[in-house]
């Protein structure tokens, strides 16, 4: 067979066929060589051909003939041959045997080729020692990619102590020499100022070297500086086009760095679409970080249909790579049992996996486990043990976390000023919720001096940053006007940011300011809908007001039976108003059978929790004897009990006790001051009580002006036995100018309420034309509770 060399000495390309023009030099004239004319180099030459034009089998025939002919290039192409199973069933031994052959003529190629078997196990055992002295013995004779070797040897401490300074002094030896891949290894030691001084500057110089020679690497860490605007103007344009250079040639951190660029729409378009495929041409050569992006996109339905066993299989697959993000991302579909069957154990174990490469994500995650006792043994120490390491990486959560452990003594001895200090580190982190509860210290006073501008200026930063907690208790700042302004309009306003997220204490109050108008109109079926939010997440108060609605029919049609529902599922949330409301329900057979010894039942449980109300009502049943044995010694402990908390209805009957010796001796002075608290806490009833003692000066000074006083405040409240004794005042001109009239119309308010006495009292002034009478009647003197 012959073959075809172009006549131009300086160029002397071979062909099997006649070509019109040389490709090379553009020649057109040629010499006729015999197959036995030609050498190793010639062999090579065109086994190269072959491989650049993929017939392999060609390739292989044309090194067997260069290795024959002696060639050492022919030598080792052909083991590379065997060692990638080009042409041939790969022989890993077999090329060994063909490197060491021609290393022993000292061909320095061959020599790197045999210590990269030696360094990966390739055909031999693997022997650190034996590829260092392969790559030492190329690098100081000057072969680029041997040097390179050496110097990835020291960069990884692999049959040489470990040096980055080493490491950066072969890198550099090499990128001199023009190679491409040293080059980009230089440029990564001055970006991060690994064994040489930082120098972002030479960074990219070397970068772009590398990357103007198509090494995907050097174009991909090049796209990143402009990405970053590291040593050079930012442009996302720019790092697009490195990127893009480098996933062209598959290279899947590229792919992943561009896909990502369609997904957020940096410097391109965004195309969920082309990023998902982007990140599954990364997957498909099994890139971790291409299987964890995947897994994002199936779990989030981003470029691709939503699918959560896909987003499982995805995220396994990295996180057996020891992808730490896929780790935690798999442990949280465990924790949710989505896309996999929900298993707290399978959650820790990958929490742990990732926890302990360091990831905070995942050590908080862990620690929350073993906070709750979820997959472990409830542990507030080891808890704490967790949250402490994601701190101390200055993860927002985690130093947040440890504050949360110092303020309510978790895992840790409770120290309000060490949670201060943890709170303030996870504020300058950025954490919104520790800007909350950096407020609730501040507004509180605990671990710090109190200082209500300060917490107003945390709030309204957790509020701004969409933390609804934060958004919540500012605007409670601003319903009672402390450290701000009152403002019902901007108690509303972060009400319902906070509302709309979703938070119940926030839709409570939000419903509550619609219920009583305050800040918006008043809309009961308004506030019935954010009540109804707030129940529907199992909120006891929530719950608690929708029993109350129910049974007022506020917002929603009167249904007593619906009541005592919400108010049991209120009580089984933990509500103690509910089990007051419901023990009500029984006392007056409400929407349930009366029962008034389940009543003192309900009651005796509320109260024994505090709830002043079930305390008073209580009371109140030890007073009459309903559903218990009557008892005024019990009758008042109970009373007394509510009284202590301000309760003013406890106050009240306490000082009827008082004033008629009822469990206790009688005694008007300590009835009067008792009368007086509850009527400053706007107790009718007690108002007019305080007002008969004024009247007949009994515990206090006789004063009919102090008398009206408190029975008009009790009239403002259409209280019908002070509409009644008021009328007699002005009728007998008692703390007042007599007043007939007035008398009059006062004593048909209380008429119209049935108020014994009052209509024939009316009935009297209006028959004497106005002129009054002398007495009351005999059953106002006992002013009945």
């Amino acid at each position: 067979m012959n073959y075809y060399r172009c006549e131009n000495p300086d160029c002397g390309f071979l062909a099997e066929e006649e070509p019109d023009v040389c490709p090379h030099c553009g020649g057109t004239f040629f010499l006729s060589v015999d197959e036995e004319e030609l050498t190793g180099s010639d062999w090579v030459q065109l086994g190269n051909r072959a491989v650049d034009e993929e017939r392999n089998t060609d390739a292989l025939a044309c090194y067997q003939q260069a290795a024959a002919a002696g060639d050492v290039l022919g030598l080792t192409n052909l083991g590379w041959c065997l060692e990638a199973g080009v042409g041939v069933e790969a022989d890993p031994r077999q090329a060994v045997v063909l490197y060491a052959q021609a290393a022993a003529q000292d061909y320095m190629p061959a020599l790197t080729n045999l210590g990269y078997c030696y360094a990966h196990g390739v055909g031999v055992a693997q022997d650190d020692d034996k590829a260092v002295e392969c790559f030492r013995k190329g690098a100081e004779n000057g072969f680029p990619r041997a040097q390179f070797l050496l110097g990835e040897a020291y960069s990884r401490g692999l049959g040489v102590e470990r040096s980055d300074e080493d490491a950066a002094r072969w890198y550099q030896s090499a990128a001199w020499l023009g190679y491409p891949p040293a080059q980009t290894e230089l440029g990564r030691c001055l970006e991060f100022g690994t064994g040489v001084p930082q120098n972002i500057q030479q960074a990219v110089k070397w970068y772009r070297s590398a990357a103007d020679n198509g090494n995907a690497p050097g174009q991909c860490c090049l796209g990143f500086l402009y990405e970053s605007g590291q040593g050079v103007e930012q442009s996302w344009q720019e790092a697009v086009r490195w990127y893009r250079a480098a996933a062209d040639q598959d290279y899947p951190r590229a792919l992943c760095n561009l896909a990502w660029c369609y997904e957020y729409g940096k410097g391109v378009e965004r195309d969920y679409a082309q990023a998902a495929r982007l990140y599954l041409r990364a997957a498909e050569q099994e890139y971790p970080r291409g299987q964890l992006c995947m897994g994002l996109c199936c779990e989030r339905g981003r470029g691709v249909p939503l699918d959560l066993v896909a987003a499982a299989e995805w995220y396994r697959k990295a996180a057996e790579q020891g992808e730490e993000d896929a780790q935690c991302c798999l442990g949280y579909l465990y924790e949710t049992g989505q896309g996999v069957e929900q298993s707290w154990e399978e959650a820790v174990r990958w929490y742990r996996t990732a926890a302990e490469q360091g990831l905070p994500r995942a050590q908080c995650n862990l620690a929350w486990c073993y906070e709750y006792g979820k997959g472990v043994a409830q542990d507030s120490a080891e808890s704490y043990r967790w949250y402490r390491r994601a701190a101390e990486q200055d993860d927002p959560r985690g130093l947040f976390s440890v504050a949360h452990c110092f303020d309510y003594g978790r895992g840790v001895e409770q120290d309000s000023a060490e949670a201060v200090k943890w709170y303030q580190r996870a504020v300058d982190a950025g954490s919104a919720p520790a800007m909350c509860d950096l407020g609730v210290c501040y507004e509180r006073g605990e671990g710090v001096e109190q200082d209500l501008g300060k917490a107003v200026g945390l709030y309204r930063r957790a509020a701004e940053a969409g933390n609804a907690a934060g958004q919540c208790n500012l605007g409670y700042l601003y319903e009672i006007g402390r450290g701000v302004e009152q403002s019902w309009q901007e108690a509303v306003r972060w009400y319902r940011a906070a509302a709309e997220q979703g938070l119940p204490r926030a839709q409570c109050n939000l419903a509550w300011c619609y219920e009583y108008g305050k800040g918006v109109e008043q809309n009961f079926k308004r506030a019935v809908h954010w009540y109804r939010q707030a129940a529907d997440q199992e909120d006891p108060r929530g719950m608690f007001c929708m029993g109350v609605c129910c049974k007022y029919g506020r917002g929603v049609e009167e249904n007593w039976e619906e009541a005592v529902q919400w108010y049991r599922r209120a009580v089984d949330a933990g509500s103690v108003a509910a089990l007051c409301n419901l023990g009500v329900c029984y006392e007056r057979g409400e929407g349930v059978r009366k029962d008034p010894a389940e009543a003192a039942r309900l009651y005796r449980q509320a109260a024994e929790r505090e709830d002043a109300a079930a305390q008073c009502n209580l009371g109140y049943l030890y007073e009459s004897g309903e559903g218990v044995e009557q008892n005024w010694q019990e009758a008042v402990r109970w009373y007394q009990a509510a009284a202590d908390q301000g309760y003013p209805r406890a106050q009240c009957n306490l000082g009827v006790c008082w004033e008629f010796g009822h469990g206790v001796a009688r005694d008007p002075v300590r009835a009067a001051a008792l009368y007086r608290q509850a009527a400053e806490g706007g107790d009718c009833v007690a108002a007019c009580n305080l007002g008969y003692l004024y009247e007949t000066g009994s515990g206090v000074a006789q004063s009919w002006a102090d008398a009206v006083k408190w029975y008009q405040q009790a009239v403002e409240e259409n209280y019908p036995r002070a509409q009644y004794n008021l009328a007699w005042c002005y009728e007998h001109g008692k703390g007042v100018p007599r007043d007939l009239r007035r008398a009059r119309e006062l004593y048909q308010a209380a008429a119209q309420q049935e108020y014994e006495g009052a209509r024939e009292a009316a009935a009297r002034l209006e028959k004497s034309g106005g002129r009054g009478g002398f007495l009351r009647g005999f059953l106002d003197g006992l002013h009945g509770q």
